[in-house]
């Protein structure tokens, strides 16, 4: 099969936005990390009087306020633990509200238990990183970021671009030339891998970003005929080892920018040990 001409150069990569999901496959289970949450807190009301099913009602509601409203909507760049703090007296209720703080520091300290990456994903990026630069660009507030991000081995990246940082978000071609500029790298020598179409790959390929690669962890991927078309679609971070140029085993899955599904268990991929 011919060579693809976009992934013959040495590649620097953009591995983004799964470190908030940056989550199903660089940190530990979220599933665990939310229920692990809503127990401690749960729990701690009980043992201050509080019956157990307004217990757990609270937790519940303060986990859907959360979820739905992660930061203050008037003021993206805002204090996100003072946001926090007010879902968690309006959860609680005017009468439960001096139990706010409590509540918080204990649900931050169930979350801050699992937000890490994942021994195999660790071990990868560290087998990146000897052949490549490595960055993240990721949207959020950067208090709520940098939470996330310093919990992360600060040897695995070259360069880390915060929207809260720069006051500039994706899909907007700033915050992925801030991160071409911080690598030292032109557009089309770098390659994206994120988990969504409408930011990560639509704003990669605003940048004229080289490479653009989307994670789709259940492996179901719906195309829009009208919508942002990656170059690569994969189910697990170790399938780039199959895309990645200078890589023994290599081969090429698609020219011309052309789209093509594939999996890591195919028979005909060779199954590297990344450990």
């Amino acid at each position: 099969m011919p060579e693809n001409p976009y992934m013959q150069k040495r590649a620097n990569l953009l591995p983004a936005r799964n470190m908030n999901i940056f989550g199903k496959q660089w940190y530990s289970n979220r599933t665990e990390r939310c229920h692990g949450g809503k127990t401690l807190v749960s729990q701690y009301l009980q043992s201050v009087g509080v019956r157990r099913s307004t217990a757990q009602d609270v937790a519940g509601k303060f986990y859907h306020f959360v979820r739905d409203t992660p930061q203050n909507p008037g003021d993206e760049d805002g204090d996100v633990d003072a946001w926090r703090l007010l879902l968690w007296k309006q959860a609680l209720g005017p009468g439960l509200a001096t139990r706010a703080m409590d509540c918080y520091s204990r649900w931050r300290e169930v979350r801050a238990c699992h937000l890490r990456l994942s021994p195999e994903i660790h071990d990868f990026l560290l087998q990146l990183r000897q052949h490549y630069k490595l960055g993240v660009v990721t949207n959020g507030p950067s208090s709520s970021q940098w939470e996330k991000i310093r919990r992360v081995p600060s040897n695995l990246f070259d360069a880390i671009v915060v929207s809260g940082d720069i006051h500039q978000k994706k899909p907007c071609p700033a915050i992925f030339e801030e991160a071409f500029r911080r690598l030292d790298s032109a557009a089309e020598e770098c390659a994206m891998i994120g988990d969504r179409l409408d930011t990560d790959i639509a704003g990669a390929q605003n940048a004229n970003c080289g490479v653009t690669v989307l994670l789709c962890p259940d492996g179901t991927f719906c195309r829009e005929e009208d919508g942002p078309q990656p170059d690569y679609v994969i189910s697990h971070l170790r399938e780039l080892l199959d895309l990645l140029p200078d890589r023994k085993g290599f081969s090429f899955l698609c020219q011309n920018r052309t789209l093509n599904v594939f999996h890591s268990l195919r028979e005909d991929v060779p199954a590297w040990n990344i450990s």
